[in-house]
Formats: C-alpha cells, structure tokens, sequence
C-alpha cells in the first residue's frame, strides 16, 4: 500500500537525484590559469620563433579548455588545461635549448676565427723572419 509518506519520500529523492544530475563539477579555473600562464611563459621564451609548432599545439588546447569550460564540462576542461600546459613547458624548453644552441654555434664560429686569426699572425710573423745561426767555436 502507498502512503502519503511514501510519495513525499519518492518525490524528494527525485528532486535530490535530479539536482545531484543537473549539478557538473566546478570548473577547474585553476587549471586554466596555471596553462594559460605556461604558454604566456613559451611565448616570453620565444617559442613563436623556435618551437612554433608545439607552441601552436599548447595555444589550441588552451582553446579548447576554455571552450570546454564555457559549456561546463569541467572534466574535459581540465584534461585540455593539463595537457596545454605540458605542451606550453614543452614549447619553452625547446625554445631555450634552441637559443643555448644557436649561442654555442655563434661561440664556435667565434673561436674558429680567433683560432684562423692566431695562425695567420704566426705565419706572417714567422716568414720574414731570420733564424739565428749557431755561431762557431
């Protein structure tokens, strides 16, 4: 037999379970400051320039989290926040280790030509010069 109580009950527990269904995770604001940041840092570090390609790939899945958390579906925006940021530190790092090695480059090319300088001098000193004879006893 129904009751009254019974019903009442019913209802409440719908309307509980229908809140818990309508009620998404908060979105993960944090995660889409912290990526956003990472690709602010890429960008300083010149990764247009050097890593462009995982620099686009980290701007792009920054976009998505954004667009994602738009529409609230937190989960998805914070998977697309993780991975543009692991992109947009990956985007930096490559950019610097490029620079240190275009500087080692330039350091090279520098000492070469030290290097080539140094022997010339040698040579040009060295051709008008005359050798000392030993001298007899």
């Amino acid at each position: 037999m129904i009751s009254v109580n019974g019903i009442r009950n019913a209802l409440w527990c719908a309307i509980a379970f229908g809140i818990v269904a309508c009620v998404s995770a908060p979105v993960p604001s944090d995660k889409l400051a912290v990526a956003k940041t990472a690709v602010e840092r890429a960008e300083q570090a010149q990764a247009a320039q050097f890593a462009q390609v995982e620099l686009t790939t980290a701007r792009n899945k920054l976009a998505a989290a954004q667009a994602a958390a738009d529409k609230h579906d937190a989960d998805v925006a914070a998977r697309m926040a993780d991975q543009a940021e692991v992109d947009a530190q990956l985007a930096e790092y490559t950019a610097r280790a490029r620079q240190q090695e275009q500087l080692v480059e330039q350091m090279d090319a520098g000492l070469r030509d030290l290097r080539n300088e140094a022997q010339r001098n040698s040579n040009a000193s060295g051709a008008g010069a005359v050798t000392p004879q030993p001298q007899p006893r």
